[in-house]
């Protein structure tokens, strides 16, 4: 299924994009708890087309949640769900950072190659530094700033070798994903997002120590 993330706290939860595939990742993986917070990316129809879904879960269960993002973000949702408001149960706030439960949650821009640019959202308290970077290609040292050290890192890796030319491509292959690994000293990687090329059972025993790739339903202790 298109990814998603739910961030299991003491307090409270998270969703990190509503892929197309929510309602039925929501039913077979979840423990039932709505999220009250929800964390956007950008605005591709594989990270938001499952909002609608999302807000009447939030709208029927009586459960109202809040939508963070960047403010361009955020102007975007509000065009293509212009039905998403409080009186729906659903809040949208603009923020390139903001404390959540546990977690101090930073918004970081990433190219995203030919698609343009989506955000890298880094979690951080006194015990673990991770981040999700779903969409990203052709980042810049700077930006990658935010990235380095990580105890975890989640991002994409559409293909194991991704043989396009850079100007039609859009996010990194596995190869490449293991240097920026390396290159950013992350402890342990795991790698979302993948295409039909890469198959699981061929590919994964020759990945590197620390490094997988991820699975509907996949549990991540923190």
């Amino acid at each position: 299924m298109r990814p998603s993330i739910y961030v299991q706290t003491n307090k409270g939860q998270i969703l990190i994009d509503a892929s197309p595939d929510f309602r039925q990742q929501f039913l077979q993986f979840s423990n039932g708890n709505i999220p009250q917070a929800v964390l956007i990316t950008h605005l591709h129809n594989d990270h938001i087309a499952g909002l609608g879904d999302f807000a009447d879960l939030c709208f029927w269960r009586r459960h109202p949640a809040c939508i963070f993002s960047p403010e361009e973000m955020i102007a975007g949702l509000r065009r293509k769900f212009a039905h998403l408001t409080p009186a729906r149960g659903i809040d949208m706030l603009a923020t390139k950072q903001t404390q959540l439960y546990d977690w101090l949650v930073s918004f970081h821009p990433v190219q995203h190659g030919a698609n343009g640019y989506s955000y890298a959202i880094r979690f951080s308290n006194s015990k673990m530094v991770w981040a999700y970077m779903p969409d990203a290609f052709q980042v810049t040292e700077e930006q990658f700033d935010a990235l380095r050290d990580l105890d975890l890192l989640i991002m994409g890796a559409a293909y194991w070798k991704e043989n396009a030319e850079p100007r039609q491509r859009s996010i990194y292959d596995v190869q490449e994903a293991l240097v920026i690994k390396q290159t950013l000293s992350v402890k342990r990687l795991i790698l979302t997002h993948l295409s039909h090329d890469i198959d699981v059972p061929r590919y994964a025993a020759a990945l590197q120590e620390n490094v997988a790739f991820a699975f509907d339903g996949m549990e991540i202790p923190l």
